[in-house]
């Protein structure tokens, strides 16, 4: 994430803990240096799941006008 990024939308997240125990799991194992934060973890781990999310979309898209 950028280092002058701003809230500028408030999300609100209820989850159990098992699934908190898990983002933050994966989160110490992509910035075991970092300190993280609630929602340092889920904003990190969110944003690279979408660029993922996009990338995928965008080859899918790439292929089938390929054709």
């Amino acid at each position: 994430m950028s280092d002058n990024a701003k809230r500028i939308v408030q999300v609100n997240v209820k989850m159990s803990e098992e699934d908190y125990a898990l983002l933050h799991s994966a989160a110490t194992t992509l910035w075991p240096e970092a300190i993280l934060s609630n929602s340092g973890i889920l904003l990190g781990l969110a944003r690279i799941a979408a660029k993922n999310v996009l990338k995928k979309s965008t080859k899918a898209t790439n292929r089938s006008v390929a054709k």
